[in-house]
């Protein structure tokens, strides 16, 4: 059965409407009307991805950024702020104290975020720190692990100081023949 709606306004009683199309003699070409339903399958992995799938469609069908996603961008922006001020923290206790024990291990905190495989870094060194370096150090590694950009491209000096505080502190890279990991 034909549904009648008035789609034209200069003669609103005998305009017929299809269920695929309205059409208005003033017009030349039919207007497509929306269609009722949209079915649609995917396949997720488990429920956590389901829940997360059901809150980015229901972002998508109402246009409008729900809580979760400001939350999340508001804290990616608050890692990133505790990154740069943990970093200023670092930065400024090595320079401050350059030949002491709190300063090597900062050295080589950074230089195993440079490069793990080069520089490996013993958390349990974390523990020998003050309790404000040592916070530091997690607000910094917490932002490292989102990947945005590598931590010498955050120093003062880039890489060139890094560097420089590695050769201070005697601090080499380990050579392929001192591995002693064995992954399985």
């Amino acid at each position: 059965m034909l549904a009648r709606q008035a789609i034209c306004p200069a003669e609103p009683e005998s305009t017929r409407i299809s269920r695929s199309t309205k059409w208005c003699p003033h017009m030349s070409n039919p207007v497509p009307s929306e269609p009722s339903q949209i079915s649609l399958k995917m396949t997720v992995r488990d429920q956590a991805q389901a829940r997360e799938l059901d809150m980015a469609w229901r972002e998508i069908i109402s246009g409008e950024r729900l809580a979760r996603t400001e939350v999340l961008e508001n804290d990616i922006q608050s890692i990133m702020d505790r990154a740069q001020e943990a970093l200023q923290i670092i930065e400024t206790a090595i320079g401050n104290n350059p030949t002491s024990g709190q300063a090597g291990r900062l050295v080589r905190f950074l230089a195993g975020l440079y490069n793990g495989s080069d520089y490996p870094f013993d958390l349990t060194d974390l523990r020998v720190l003050d309790t404000r370096l040592a916070n530091a150090c997690l607000d910094y590694l917490n932002y490292d692990r989102l990947g945005k950009r590598e931590v010498h491209s955050h120093l003062t000096g880039g890489d060139r100081r890094l560097h420089q505080w590695l050769e201070d502190c005697g601090i080499k890279p380990r050579r392929d023949q001192d591995t002693d990991r064995t992954f399985t």
